[in-house]
């Protein structure tokens, strides 16, 4: 799992926000690489705190054959 969150970005528009993003990355059933991803503004009103990513994140269930 990676979380980054820029800072110091120029704003050309009132509109303009800092962001965050959150991956989670995994080897799925097959061997392949899968992820998971949460992208929003940061700083905002409605911001995501990180504490709702973090309790999604925790609803990700990696299958594996021996479960069927």
């Amino acid at each position: 799992m990676a979380t980054s969150q820029p800072s110091g970005v120029a704003r050309k528009d009132k509109c303009d926000t800092d962001g965050k993003a959150t991956t989670f990355a995994f080897k799925n059933a097959e061997g392949d690489f899968a992820s998971w991803s949460f992208v929003g503004a940061k700083g905002v009103g409605e911001e995501v705190p990180q504490a709702t990513v973090v309790k999604i994140l925790e609803t990700v269930r990696v299958f594996t054959p021996e479960e069927s």
